[in-house]
C-alpha cells in the first residue's frame, strides 16, 4: 500500500507568501513609533483582528520600544499588504489617517533574514541587547495562543529564537550584550559625570527598570537610588533578590508622590509600561518650586512616559530613546567585528530555514507524484494479472513488477532531481505548481 502523508495543499503553499509590514527606529522617531505601539494587554485583541482579514493566513506581532512589526503569511501580496496597512491605521485617530502609516515592508526571504537579525540583537539600537530575545519569544507565544501562528510563522520564530541563542552562545556577542537600560545609565554618566554623589530616581520596576536599578547599585558609592512603581508587590519581589548594595535602594512609599521625589533628584530614569505620561510639566513645575536644582530626565519608555513640555522648565534636560545614538555609535570597529562574527551564524540559520521552506514543496510534491503514478501502475498490474497468460505464472508476475517499477523510477528521476536541486524559491514554487496541475495531484490530508 502506498504511504500516505499529512501534507499542506501544494497549491496553497505555492501561493502563500511571507511578508513584513511595520516601522522601526531606523527611520521613524519615537514620537511616531509610540503611536503604533501595541501594549501587551491589547495584543490578543490585535491578533484576533488580523485573523479576520481575508488575505492574512498567519500573523505575529513584535511590538517593542524600537519597533512595531507584523510578520504575516498572505495569500496575495498586494491585497495582504493593503490589509496590514489598514490594520495599522485602524489603531490611529481619524486625524492621523493618511499621515501615519507603516513604512517598512519586506517580502519572502528578506522577512526571515530580518527576524533572524532582530532575534540575534543585530538590528537593535544597542547592539546585542538581550531583552529582544524575550520579546521575540513573547510575540511567538502570543501568536500561538491566539491561533494566528501556524506552520510557517511558528517555524520562522523557532528558527529565529534558535539563531539568537546560538549567536549569544557561540560568539562574543553574549559577553558584550547590553540593553537600552544600560545605554541609559551610560548616557547619564556622559551627561552628569560620576554618579556616586547623585540622588537618582527610577520610575518603573519592570524588566528595564530593574536592569537600571541593578546597574546603578552595582558599585559601592554614597548616592541614594529611589524607585517608584504603581505596584508595590513588584518592588517587593525585586527586593527579595540577592543584589549588591541593596541597602542604598529606597522605595517611594506612594506613587502619587513621584513628582516631589523627581524634583529632589539629580537624575530621573523613567522606564515604566504606562500608556500615558507619568511625569507632567504642570505637576513637576509645582513640585520644583521648593527645589530649584538642575534635573536630568531620561525617558526610555515607549510610548513616552515623560511630558515633552517638561523641557520648557528651567534647568531641566530631557532625553529619550532617540538620544541614545551617541552610545550606540561607540567603538564602531569593535561593533563591526561582532556583527561579522554573528552574521555567519545568521546566514547559516537562514539557509536552514530556506531548506525547510523548500521541503514544504519538494517532499509533498515528490510524494504526491509517486503516489499518483504508483496508483496507475497498480491498476494496470491488476488488469494484467487477470489475463489468462499470466495465470499461475509467479515468475512472470515478478518480472512485470520489476520492469514497471524501473520504468516509473526512470520517468520520475529527472523531475525529482530538478525539484531537489532548485534553489530559487519562486522557480521552485512554479515547478511544484506546474506538476500539481499537470498531474492533477490531490492533496493528501
Amino acid at each position: 500500500m502506498a504511504r500516505r502523508y499529512n501534507i499542506i495543499s501544494i497549491l496553497e503553499v505555492s501561493v502563500a507568501e511571507l511578508v513584513l509590514c511595520g516601522l522601526n527606529y531606523h527611520n521613524v522617531p519615537v514620537a511616531i513609533r509610540e503611536r503604533f505601539t501595541i501594549p501587551e494587554s491589547c495584543l490578543k485583541h490585535a491578533l484576533a483582528g488580523l485573523k479576520q482579514l481575508p488575505h492574512i493566513k498567519e500573523a505575529a506581532i513584535l511590538s517593542t520600544c524600537n519597533r512595531t512589526e507584523v510578520y504575516a503569511v498572505v495569500s496575495d501580496i498586494p491585497a495582504g499588504m493593503s490589509e496590514l496597512e489598514s490594520f495599522f491605521t485602524s489603531a490611529q485617530t481619524v486625524a492621523d489617517h493618511n499621515a501615519l502609516k507603516p513604512n517598512f515592508r519586506l517580502l519572502r526571504e528578506d522577512v526571515a533574514l530580518h527576524l533572524l537579525r532582530v532575534a540575534s540583537g543585530l538590528d537593535s539600537m544597542v547592539l546585542g541587547e538581550g531583552q529582544i530575545m524575550y520579546q521575540v519569544k513573547a510575540a511567538h507565544q502570543a501568536a500561538l495562543a491566539a491561533g494566528t501562528a501556524s506552520n510557517t510563522i511558528d517555524s520562522l520564530f523557532k528558527f529565529a529564537l534558535n539563531c539568537g541563542k546560538r549567536v549569544r552562545a557561540e560568539t562574543s556577542m553574549g559577553r558584550r550584550a547590553v540593553s537600552i537600560s544600560s545605554a541609559a545609565v551610560e548616557l547619564a554618566r556622559d551627561l552628569l559625570g560620576n554618579l556616586k554623589d547623585k540622588t537618582i530616581l527610577v520610575i518603573g520596576a519592570g524588566k528595564m527598570g530593574q536592569i537600571c536599578l541593578k546597574l546603578l547599585l552595582s558599585e559601592s558609592q554614597p548616592g541614594t537610588v529611589w524607585v517608584a512603581n504603581r505596584s508595590q508587590e513588584r518592588i517587593e519581589k525585586f527586593l527579595a533578590n540577592n543584589i549588591r548594595n541593596l541597602d542604598r535602594l529606597k522605595v517611594v512609599p506612594d506613587f502619587a508622590e513621584r513628582h516631589n521625589y523627581a524634583a529632589q533628584a539629580d537624575l530621573v530614569i523613567v522606564a515604566s509600561s504606562a500608556l500615558n505620561h507619568v511625569l507632567t510639566a504642570g505637576e513637576l513645575a509645582v513640585a520644583r518650586i521648593k527645589a530649584q536644582k538642575p534635573l536630568c530626565l531620561i525617558d526610555i519608555a515607549v510610548p513616552r512616559n515623560v511630558d515633552p513640555n517638561i523641557v520648557d522648565l528651567s534647568d531641566v534636560r530631557l532625553y529619550n530613546t532617540d538620544d541614545l545614538s551617541a552610545i550606540v555609535n561607540r567603538n564602531l570597529a569593535e561593533r563591526e567585528a561582532l556583527v561579522s562574527e554573528a552574521e555567519k551564524i545568521v546566514f547559516a540559520v537562514l539557509q536552514e530555514f530556506q531548506d525547510w521552506q523548500r521541503n514544504l514543496l519538494v517532499v509533498p510534491t515528490i510524494a504526491g507524484l509517486r503516489q499518483k503514478i504508483e496508483a496507475i501502475r497498480l491498476v494496470h498490474m491488476e488488469k494484467s494479472s487477470l489475463s489468462s497468460q499470466f495465470e499461475d505464472n509467479g515468475s512472470t508476475r515478478q518480472e512485470l513488477e520489476e520492469v514497471s517499477r524501473a520504468i516509473i523510477n526512470q520517468i520520475l528521476h529527472h523531475p525529482t532531481q530538478q525539484l531537489k536541486t532548485t534553489n530559487d524559491a519562486e522557480i521552485l514554487r512554479q515547478q511544484a505548481e506546474a506538476l500539481h496541475l499537470l498531474f492533477d495531484l490531490d492533496p493528501v490530508i
